[in-house]
């Protein structure tokens, strides 16, 4: 629970607005401007065909579920990279991404990286295309290519990019084969 901004009650539901975890202030649904609300429902309707939605409304991932600019951030990301949203009950999502499911009957380790983890689909393609970690670290691309050397449809890259933010770090792990030609 925060204290809203408007009320100053804790209140366990709102959102965070504005730019930044530390820069963004609690306001909870009553104590919402106009403005905000309106922001929040474009966002929520943005997100169709890219998120998952349940009888709730849109499930936003750890970070955007509460931080406005966060969603923001993820839906231009996804629509930089013809993105959607993918599931798989496979830990490290990286037999999904090789083989559209998990083809291990043990999958339980995660590379050390592995953090704010999401799996991701090709919007053009419909199949398994990026498997997403931003852990709050600098990553060897050495380790991350050590993490997938015996999948060999699959590439990876580190950089700075990241809707997280928070001084996260971007780690890409590609299959080149189901990516969106569009990127």
């Amino acid at each position: 629970m925060y204290d809203c901004q408007g009320c100053g009650r804790s209140r366990p539901e709102g959102l965070f607005f504005g730019s930044g975890m530390d820069e963004a202030k609690w306001w909870c649904r009553r104590c919402q401007s106009t403005d905000q609300k309106e922001l929040v429902s474009a966002l929520d309707d943005r997100a169709q065909g890219v998120l998952h939605r349940d009888a709730d409304g849109v499930d936003w991932p750890y970070g955007p579920n509460i931080y406005v600019q966060m969603r923001a951030d993820l839906l231009d990301w996804a629509d930089r990279h013809d993105l959607k949203s993918g599931d798989t009950r496979c830990s490290s999502g990286l037999h999904w991404l090789d083989k559209g499911r998990c083809a291990k009957r043990e999958c339980h380790s995660r590379p050390g990286f592995y953090d704010h983890t999401t799996t991701w689909l090709s919007r053009t393609t419909g199949r398994p295309a990026l498997v997403f970690n931003q852990p709050y670290r600098r990553v060897d691309p050495a380790e991350v290519r050590a993490s997938i050397s015996e999948y060999p449809s699959l590439t990876a890259e580190v950089g700075p990019e990241s809707w997280y933010g928070a001084g996260t770090t971007g780690v890409y792990i590609w299959n080149d084969g189901n990516r969106s030609k569009a990127v």
